[in-house]
């Protein structure tokens, strides 16, 4: 600290000694005080003393950057916050804002561009969060940026896509669930203190069907952190699972009294609510948080309308529907319930519960897969994390039609996950056999290999996929075998047995592809018989009439036509 003494004259020629001491303070307050007259050469001068006094404080340093600043010397500014920001504080983030506003007014405004986007993925509600996100929609919308903030937003997703695999939500938000347990597993026996990595094994156990497991997983983290909320959750739905009503009261206690500011978690406490049978609690939760969202979320809105209708307030639940009836997307859901509101009476309605996923009910959706299969693409309804937990649940609860539909789905699905659910249905002891051939014929309809547990003998024995014939599918439908077994026949009395094989493979090809289509149907045995030959001889180059084909099997030429252009594209896929 450097002193200086003033002298001033009082009195009878006496001196007074005033001590003054000048320090970073001292020009820190000249400077502002220069500032508020607008005399900007004094205040660089009383800004430049603070950074000699206190040199490591980045503070001054920004100060003096601001002044810069002020004065139009862009250039000068900019060296000294980057100073700061390279040399003594990385993270004062203020620093890329200030940055951005110099950059901007130098005309560099790409460069502008990305210093405010470092800031708001840093400080995303910070100070200067409002007056960053209209800085950066100037310099969208004003000066053709854009570059940046899709370089930024992919990476960005890549950031996101990292954690969200980490703590294993991309495989729950994927529907990947069996995937799910797997890598929780090990990421558990890693990092032991991650507690969203325990709360989402908890999920993917519950999901997976394994409730014991899940139940300890949510006692687990409890144990730890008593106040976890998504543990809270977890474990309620869990005891509501298990039947445990002298358990339950105290289990949903805690969630009646809390509320998250947080969406997402108030979110999961109201319909964790909701899931447990306290559905005018779920409506306070959600009503309450309407309140703190506007426009509310269509989740929001069907999950309150949902509590509504589940707690008998058929008019609010009709108002919130009707709401959720302007957003587009959701249209067809809100219209659903909306009818189901007008068609069925007040007293039939009394025992309706309404689902809080924001979709079709698991029972309507399997209804409409009958028009989904016949989309060519199929991949949004893959990553369906919601459909996947509906058919994971039907799989596991619904009746015999249901888990039938909900097989021929994961066929369709096919991805690894869906593989394994099949695989562990299988292993079920409480399954019928129609269920069973189905499942097998699931399995090598979406080309797995290895073993699976099927019963044979009235035992459960580990059969490799692979021994097991392509034409179990027969098993199916005995018109299928029919067919076949025809087909097979009137070659060999043709002396044309080398076309067997081929013949076959292009019928099984066909089957499997009909397997995952419910609204194909075979009708009339001998059109397709004479349909198979057709086309089968036609390919290998035996000569045939399709007129005397038609006489010989007794039907029309223009079904044989139909059903052998069917046909043709087994072979085409094939390349047979």
């Amino acid at each position: 600290m450097d002193t200086r003494y003033v002298h001033r004259q009082s009195g009878k020629d006496s001196n007074n000694v005033i001590a003054m001491n000048f320090d970073a303070a001292y020009f820190f307050e000249r400077g502002v005080r220069f500032l508020q007259r607008n005399d900007l050469n004094k205040a660089l001068k009383a800004f430049k003393k603070t950074v000699e006094y206190e040199p490591n404080n980045p503070v001054n340093y920004c100060n003096l950057a601001g002044v810069f600043s002020e004065m139009g010397d862009f250039q000068a500014s900019n060296e000294l916050l980057e100073h700061v920001l390279q040399d003594l504080d990385p993270n004062m983030t203020e620093c890329q804002f200030y940055l951005a506003n110099n950059y901007a007014n130098m005309g560099e405004y790409d460069i502008a561009e990305e210093y405010v986007l470092r800031y708001l993925d840093s400080e995303p509600n910070g100070e200067y969060a409002e007056d960053a996100e209209e800085m950066l929609s100037v310099l969208l919308d004003e000066f053709g940026g854009g570059a940046a903030l899709e370089k930024w937003e992919a990476e960005k997703r890549k950031r996101d896509a990292a954690d969200a695999e980490k703590d294993g939500r991309y495989f729950l938000e994927h529907g990947q669930f069996e995937a799910a347990v797997e890598w929780l597993e090990q990421v558990i026996a890693e990092s032991p203190e991650n507690y969203a990595a325990y709360n989402n094994l908890c999920l993917a156990y519950y999901y997976t069907g394994q409730h014991d497991k899940a139940l300890a997983m949510a006692d687990e983290v409890l144990c730890r952190q008593p106040d976890n909320i998504h543990a809270l959750c977890n474990r309620a739905i869990l005891v509501k699972h298990f039947g445990w009503k002298d358990v339950l009261e105290a289990a949903a206690e805690p969630l009646r009294k809390v509320f998250p500011l947080h969406y997402d978690l108030a979110m999961k406490v109201g319909t964790t609510l909701g899931l447990i049978g306290s559905h005018a609690d779920a409506f306070n939760t959600f009503r309450r948080l309407m309140r703190l969202t506007n426009p509310p979320e269509p989740a929001l809105l069907h999950a309150a309308a949902a509590a509504a209708a589940n707690s008998q307030q058929w008019n609010v639940a009709e108002r919130l529907w009707q709401m959720l009836a302007r957003e587009r997307e959701y249209r067809s859901i809100a219209d659903y319930y909306l009818e189901r509101l007008v068609t069925v009476d007040e007293q039939a309605t009394a025992d309706w519960k309404v689902s809080y996923q924001l979709d079709l009910p698991v029972e309507e959706q399997l209804a409409e897969m009958k028009d989904k299969l016949k989309e060519n693409n199929l991949d949004e309804w893959r990553r369906d994390a919601l459909l996947r937990a509906s058919l994971y649940w039907g799989l596991r609860h619904g009746n015999h039609e249901t888990r039938r539909r909900v097989i021929r789905a994961l066929a369709v699905v096919a991805d690894d996950d869906a593989e394994k659910a099949l695989r562990l249905f299988l292993e079920r002891q409480d399954i019928d056999e129609t269920l069973r051939l189905h499942t097998v014929i699931a399995l090598k309809r979406i080309g797995a290999k290895g073993d699976v547990c099927i019963k044979m003998n009235n035992e459960m024995q580990t059969v490799p996929l692979e021994q097991i014939a392509e034409d179990i599918i027969f098993e199916l439908n005995p018109s299928w075998r029919m067919v076949w077994q025809r087909t097979e026949v009137w070659l060999q009395e043709q002396q044309l047995a080398r076309l067997i094989p081929p013949a076959k493979k292009v019928w099984l090809g066909y089957l499997y592809d009909m397997f995952l289509h419910a609204h194909r149907r075979i009708g009339k045995a001998d059109i397709w018989v004479a349909g198979l030959l057709y086309i089968t001889l036609r390919y290998f180059g035996v000569p045939v009439v399709q007129k005397e084909l038609a006489e010989q099997f007794h039907v029309a030429a223009s079904s044989i036509r139909k059903c052998s252009v069917r046909l043709e594209q087994i072979l085409l896929n094939a390349g047979i």
